[in-house]
């Protein structure tokens, strides 16, 4: 179940950052440094979401195991 999750969020992780790359594509006038701001913003509020949830999976996984 853990690896299933953590597949999931490393899919969703490189997903969005595809979807900011077309968005930044289709943009004509933004800077490198905008740019990287918004690729970092991204990659960090995704990766703490991550984080989050792999937490709370894992405290919910252990929850389960005691009860069996």
């Amino acid at each position: 179940m853990l690896v299933k999750f953590l597949v999931g969020m490393i899919v969703f992780t490189y997903g969005t950052n595809f979807l900011v790359y077309l968005y930044l594509k289709n943009q004509k006038k933004v800077g490198i440094l905008e740019k990287l701001s918004i690729y970092f913003g991204i990659n960090m509020s995704v990766m703490l979401a991550d984080g989050v949830l792999l937490f709370f999976g894992k405290l919910l996984e252990d929850g389960i195991l005691v009860f069996e």
